[in-house]
């Protein structure tokens, strides 16, 4: 009697999760009980191994593109989407909390800009590009996907862009791309499209407010040249230079304590 037995258990992990809260399961453990409201008559443990093993962790689990996680063998359309509802559920309410009562989102500093970006995109295991609509008083109007890109790298259309802000009206341009390492660093190339998607705004009389690059919780701002760091209730600030060196003494202090590890 399979079915009876999977019942009893998905009983189970149910019931210690309205007793004990999440804090009481494992990652696994989680996903495998979050599997059960979309797969009604199957054991979810094996697959919840399945996708942390493919996707690395439950953020990557639930941040995945639907076709991605469509590749997991016993995962279908509804459980994907379902899966990536979640992602969105999660980055939908960490945007909630930078509104105004009447549900506005207004970027006015790079900071404010900072903290938006790194909602949007800080969970995102593909590099995706945003156009984000502001108008005259700087109120986000709307937010585009430009275009996604695979694991390291997306490419960026300045026509693109100029069309999205000609459709919407928009007054200035906040773009903001992610560096699925979780290193905001810009790169040459990242330098050269900023220029190129700023003279296709300025042709068209629209002002590029800034070039954001998500790493992680912290972003790049190419209007200040700074590295801002948005984990907290204060943002923290760093010359470009002062991050990367505070990652390097990072990774060596990883690396020491990694050589007294038994193997």
């Amino acid at each position: 009697m399979p079915d009876s037995i999977h019942s009893g258990h998905r009983e189970r992990i149910r019931e210690q999760y309205k007793a004990h809260g999440a804090d009481s399961f494992l990652d696994h453990q989680f996903l495998e009980l979050l599997l059960t409201y979309a797969i009604p008559r199957k054991d979810t443990n094996e697959l919840s191994h399945l996708l942390l093993e493919r996707f690395g962790s439950l953020e990557g689990v639930v941040t995945a593109e639907i076709a991605q996680l469509m590749l997991v063998d016993g995962v279908g359309e509804s459980t994907a989407v379902f899966l990536r509802m979640q992602g969105d559920l999660f980055r939908r309410l960490r945007l909630h909390r930078l509104a105004d009562a009447r549900g506005s989102i207004r970027l006015t500093s790079p900071v404010e800009a900072a903290r938006y970006a790194v909602s949007q995109l800080s969970l995102n295991t593909y590099e995706t590009v945003l156009a984000v609509c502001l108008n005259a008083k700087k109120v986000v109007q709307s937010c585009e996907r430009v275009i996604g890109g695979s694991l390291s790298e997306a490419q960026i259309y300045p026509r693109n862009i100029a069309e999205a802000a000609l459709l919407r009206r928009a007054h200035g341009i906040l773009l903001i791309h992610n560096h699925p390492s979780g290193d905001p660093t810009p790169s040459v190339a990242d330098a050269e499209t900023t220029e190129s998607v700023r003279a296709a705004l300025e042709s068209i009389g629209v002002q590029l407010f800034d070039h954001i690059i998500v790493g992680g919780d912290h972003a790049y701002s190419f209007s200040t040249g700074a590295v801002i760091g948005v984990s907290g209730a204060e943002a923290e600030v760093f010359s470009l230079s002062d991050y990367q060196a505070l990652q390097a003494k990072a990774a060596r202090a990883g690396a020491l304590l990694k050589v007294m590890e038994p193997y």
